[in-house]
């Protein structure tokens, strides 16, 4: 089965075909580690009541609309889901949904599909390099930052993204254009910009695996829909009628130039979880068209490296240093410069080395902290107010309590369009979301409504409409 080549004009290498042995133990528990500690990551978070912002409520009230047959109408952001991210895979969540309905679901799906991707990464590392070998590196990219925070980070509909990334970098790798292709097909429908980068996999696919047809059908689909996303569905579903977030780029090119100070740091730390090895295949240049947009955004928050933006770029850039110490170790002799023998050899090990520190800088380290897993009194007695709202009902609430009314309920944030049937007030302090009004001042934007105090408690109040 032929690789990928060096450049588009070199002979083709056979890649040597390890037979895969399956069912090895390691890998499975290396899954279940990770499938566990995101898990729990982030499932804490969210019964602590710490979220990292609306998301997760946006997401469960669409998917909960969703499990009904209905259109995801999102009352937090007062539009159709689809109108502000082309997410259509987030229907796969229905079933599940309907079964377990609770923003917990999300999470779980979450963490394994983080989890699942562990699995194409190792089959890639088994078949190119050595089975111990694709251990470490297993364990290594199902710990990487870039996923952590993806967990930590309540959730996002990247998540789907992340497996299908996996699975087709690592038939790329394997030498199988074809399941390359085809595990690539779905990202269009996982988010708008994915389509860029499903467009350069069929760059890559023709220019260095010789399979024109393949990669030009790839790439014609990515960008037809990319297009086709951004210029015509979520504009006629947006209110405004437009794409919501061209307004972050304004000045594209002038963009980039600027602001290194955060961006720069932002590449280094993509590059080192795998030592630089990932620079010596063609495969990293399937993370260039994300990375693009955050670079050439105004929006400083795509700059760094917190939230889930980096998530994506993971698969990518392990397959791809798994490619490129394959390769490193196949030149000649001769061929090596005097550090390649050292970082073929070593390459593995080095990537672990930086994990294991790096993990005292990523979210992983809130898993020994006693204060992720303790509910602070206010969070306890929102929740005591949360059991008196029926389900089916229209809330109004602070952020803390988006996502688990949203699994019943149509919730908005702040402040609704039209006065709703209840009210959930967390005033505690510390919380950066909470409304620091009075109920009276609240209420006073439902000049038509009548609301009663029926809880009150650390700096909980829930108000429920009487007229």
């Amino acid at each position: 089965m032929p690789a990928i080549s060096d450049s588009p004009s070199a002979v083709h290498h056979v890649t040597p075909v390890h037979r895969i042995r399956a069912g090895d133990p390691a890998l499975w528990t290396i899954v279940t580690a990770v499938f566990a500690l995101y898990t729990t990551l982030s499932v804490a978070r969210y019964l602590t009541g710490s979220p990292a912002s609306w998301d997760l409520g946006i997401f469960t009230e669409a998917v909960a609309h969703y499990a009904k047959g209905d259109a995801p109408m999102v009352a937090i952001k007062d539009m159709d889901q689809r109108g502000d991210h082309y997410s259509p895979v987030l229907m796969v969540l229905a079933p599940f949904f309907r079964l377990f309905p609770s923003a917990v679901t999300l999470l779980v799906a979450q963490a394994a599909l983080a989890a699942a991707s562990v699995v194409p990464v190792y089959r890639a590392a088994e078949q190119l390099l050595t089975r111990n070998e694709a251990r470490l590196i297993a364990a290594t990219y199902g710990l990487s930052w870039g996923l952590a925070n993806m967990v930590w980070y309540d959730f996002h509909e990247i998540a789907f993204a992340v497996p299908l990334l996996a699975c087709s970098m690592s038939a790329l790798a394997r030498g199988f254009p074809w399941a390359a292709f085809w595990w690539a097909v779905p990202l269009v429908w996982v988010k708008e910009d994915q389509g860029w980068t499903l467009a350069t996999i069929g760059l890559i696919l023709a220019l260095f695996c010789r399979q024109r047809l393949a990669g030009g059908l790839l790439a014609a689909w990515g960008v037809g829909w990319a297009l086709l996303a951004t210029y015509v569905l979520i504009p006629a579903m947006n209110p405004s009628g437009t794409y919501p977030y061209w307004k972050d780029s304004p000045h594209h090119l002038g963009v980039l130039a600027t602001s290194w100070e955060a961006k720069g740091p932002l590449l280094a730390l993509l590059l080192l979880p795998t030592a630089g090895l990932a620079l010596r295949s063609p495969l990293a240049l399937a993370a260039v068209p994300a990375v693009a947009l955050r670079l050439v955004s105004s929006n400083h928050a795509y700059w760094g490296t917190s939230w889930h933006y980096s998530a994506t770029a993971m698969p990518i850039l392990f397959v791809a240093a798994i490619d490129g110490l394959h390769r490193l170790r196949a030149r000649p002799s001769w061929a090596r410069r005097s550090l390649s023998p050292w970082l073929g050899a070593h390459g593995p090990a080095l990537m672990v080395a930086v994990a294991a520190a790096m993990v005292f800088q990523s979210p992983l380290h809130e898993l020994w902290q006693p204060g992720t897993y303790r509910t602070p009194r206010h969070i306890e007695a929102a929740a005591q107010a949360e059991r008196m709202i029926p389900s089916g009902q229209t809330v109004a609430a602070t952020m803390g309590q988006l996502a688990s009314l949203g699994a019943r309920n149509d919730v908005c944030w702040n402040r609704c369009p039209a006065a709703p049937q209840w009210i959930l007030l967390d005033q505690a302090q510390g919380t950066w979301w909470q409304w620091q009004v009075e109920p009276s001042a609240v209420t006073g934007n439902y000049r038509h409504a009548t609301y009663r105090t029926v809880f009150h408690a650390d700096q909980v109040w829930l108000l429920k409409r009487v007229r």
